[in-house]
């Protein structure tokens, strides 16, 4: 029963195809206190030449971690891009977990009294886990968990809800 229902749902989507997937979402600091949450835009471009595997570029935003304790407020804007891959499991037509391993590269930026107060670039490895809902064939929704390890300093956790567009 099990090999049927992949069969069915593999046959579904037996060509390649494009991504583009648009999500919002919210990150947070794990390893340094005294942070809010900060919301968290990502932009998606995914080429699968294989229905259960792709590649992937995209760019991502943390418009600011702001400082939650008193004193002078501090606000930590971190904008990144990179690329990965993905493995997706095509369970049922309208149900897809999947991984992604990308390195996204970073600019953060932190800003308090009128003025910047520090610059820091680099790289980072990240991870994600999430659930793909196609509704049509060519459109559906997204959720995910993710993060990425020392980001200046930092561990980012993230949730984001999102779309996709499948050519």
């Amino acid at each position: 029963l099990l090999s049927l229902l992949l069969l069915s749902a593999t046959h579904v989507y037996a060509e390649s195809s494009f991504v583009v997937s648009p999500s919002v979402g919210s990150a947070s600091i794990s390893n340094i206190d005294g942070y809010n949450k900060s919301p968290y835009l990502r932009v998606d471009g995914s080429f699968h030449p294989l229905p259960q595997f792709g590649v992937n570029v995209f760019v991502a935003g943390h418009p600011g971690f702001k400082s939650s304790g008193s004193g002078n407020d501090v606000t930590i804007k971190i904008i990144g891009y990179g690329a990965g891959v993905i493995g997706r499991w095509p369970v049922h037509p309208h149900v897809q977990p999947y991984v992604r391993v990308d390195y996204m590269l970073w600019n953060a930026e932190a800003t308090g009294l009128g003025r910047t107060l520090t610059k820091d670039k680099g790289g980072s490895a990240g991870f994600a886990v999430g659930m793909q809902f196609p509704i049509r064939r060519i459109f559906g929704i997204k959720a995910e968990v993710s993060g990425y390890n020392n980001v200046s300093g930092a561990d980012i956790r993230q949730f984001s809800l999102g779309l996709m567009f499948e050519f």
